[in-house]
């Protein structure tokens, strides 16, 4: 599932099936995105503006 969010750059799409986790640190205003690569691909840390609560939103209306 890919969602749309936005870092300083602005709109980014992440494919969420390979996200494996992802946090916000108390008072920080970013959240931070963890995925996994299969077959000897490279592991990204992605940070986004959206909070927790909000991303676990745009996935539960898909």
């Amino acid at each position: 599932m890919w969602l749309k969010l936005h870092d300083n750059n602005g709109p980014i799409f992440i494919n969420m099936d390979t996200v494996t986790h992802f946090q916000r640190i108390e008072g920080q205003r970013r959240t931070t995105l963890f995925t996994f690569a299969s077959n000897s691909g490279t592991c990204v840390t992605l940070q986004v503006h959206e909070s927790p609560d909000e991303i676990m939103e745009m996935l539960w209306d898909e």
